[in-house]
């Protein structure tokens, strides 16, 4: 019997693109930044309306809370992605020290690196602030409009979400770092990030199509 993972990636890639479009309708409006460096597409945004106050309370519990990210490149006409970024950060407040300790999992530091806050501002200041972004190689975009969509999920549910998540940062396929990626690891990523939550507190973005006129080069 095929695992749910297996079967993700097997979906067909009209329904990815179903999903893509229902996708855009349903988001939140977000600006990204894009630029060309060194042949890569890198991507910003800011993610604050995902880290509302009513959360603070949520960060403060002395229990290690968890925030996944993933980030997707699309044709705006809705087919499979051409590139994926997954974040998965572990935040937990320590109570005697009043700090926040953030471990952050990324293509960068797949291993993860460790990091400091103090104060609720400036932990949801990073986990708001999604910058430098790695998108693939700059010249999939080259042609037609293109869309980049987000989601951001608040102490996942889906546990094969986050385990998902987790390998695809430990693992990047080639177009992470060159090349292109698979479909089938693309198609499975794209599953979880284009269909909705089933459970947790997910929110979707999705910004406004562009062109590579609108790319910013150095």
């Amino acid at each position: 019997m095929r695992t749910r993972a297996a079967a993700a990636g097997a979906l067909p890639l009209a329904l990815l693109a179903a999903a893509a479009l229902a996708l855009a309708a349903d988001a939140v409006p977000v600006t990204a930044g894009l630029e060309a460096r060194g042949g890569r597409l890198v991507a910003s945004l800011d993610l604050r309306s995902a880290f509302p106050d009513d959360l603070r309370k949520t960060f403060a519990n002395g229990l290690t809370n968890v925030v996944a990210v993933q980030v997707a490149l699309l044709p705006e006409d809705g087919e499979a992605p051409a590139a994926i970024f997954g974040r998965v950060l572990e935040i937990r407040y320590d109570v005697w020290e009043e700090r926040y300790g953030i471990t952050v999992r990324d293509p960068a530091s797949p291993a993860g690196r460790r990091l400091t806050e103090r104060s609720w501002a400036d932990l949801r200041q990073l986990l708001s602030d999604a910058r430098d972004l790695d998108l693939g190689p700059a010249a999939a975009v080259a042609s037609g409009r293109w869309v980049v969509q987000a989601r951001v999920e608040v102490n996942p549910v889906s546990r094969e979400l986050l385990e998902r998540t987790r390998e695809f940062i430990a693992n990047p396929p080639s177009g992470v770092r060159g090349g292109a990626p698979s479909r089938s690891v693309l198609g499975a990523m794209a599953s979880y990030l284009l269909h909705g939550s089933d459970g947790g507190d997910s929110r979707l973005f999705a910004a406004r199509p562009f062109t590579a006129r609108e790319v910013r080069t150095p």
